[in-house]
C-alpha cells in the first residue's frame, strides 16, 4: 500500500456532493440499487426496492447525492451500500451547460448533466433552483426543495 507523502496547500474550494451552506437540510439514506455504483453530486431517483435509488433515467429526481468520505468506494457509494440523499438544502454539482442563479435545475434522462434548461429532453427538478452561476462544466451550488 503506497504512502502518501505530498500534501496541497490548498483544499479544493467545493467538491461534487458537498454540502454548500448551513441551512437546514433533509438527507434521506437509500441503499444503492445500480451495479456500478453512483458517485457524489449525482441525481438518483426511486429504485425497484423501498428504500432503493438508482442512478436518474427519466422518471422523478429523488434527490442528489452527498458527499461522504465514509464510503466504500474512492468518490462514490458502491452497490448495496447506504448513500445519503440531499431532498432539501444546498449542494455542489458539476453543471454541464453553464447557469444562472435564480434559473430552474433540470437534468439530462441520457448521461444525468445538470443543466439549466429542458434542451437534450432535460427534465426539471421540482422546486430547485441554481442558488450561484457558473460556465460549462464549473461547479454551482443547487438549492432544492
Amino acid at each position: 500500500m503506497a504512502t502518501q507523502t505530498t500534501y496541497s496547500s490548498n483544499l479544493a474550494a467545493a467538491v461534487p456532493g458537498a454540502q454548500a451552506s448551513e441551512i437546514p437540510a433533509t438527507i434521506l439514506s437509500r441503499t444503492v440499487e445500480t451495479a456500478a455504483g453512483i458517485g457524489f453530486g449525482v441525481a438518483v431517483e426511486q429504485g425497484a426496492a423501498d428504500k432503493g435509488c438508482i442512478i436518474f433515467d427519466g422518471g422523478t429526481v429523488l434527490g442528489i447525492t452527498v458527499l461522504d468520505r465514509g464510503a466504500t468506494g474512492e468518490d462514490e457509494f458502491a452497490q448495496y451500500e447506504s448513500a445519503r440523499v440531499m431532498v432539501k438544502g444546498d449542494i455542489w454539482v458539476t453543471c454541464a451547460t453553464g447557469c444562472s442563479a435564480g434559473d430552474g435545475v433540470f437534468v439530462r434522462p441520457s448521461n444525468g448533466d445538470f443543466q439549466d434548461s429542458s434542451a437534450n429532453s432535460g427534465v426539471q427538478i421540482p422546486n430547485a433552483r441554481w442558488e450561484t452561476s457558473a460556465g460549462a462544466g464549473e461547479l454551482a451550488v443547487i438549492r432544492l426543495g
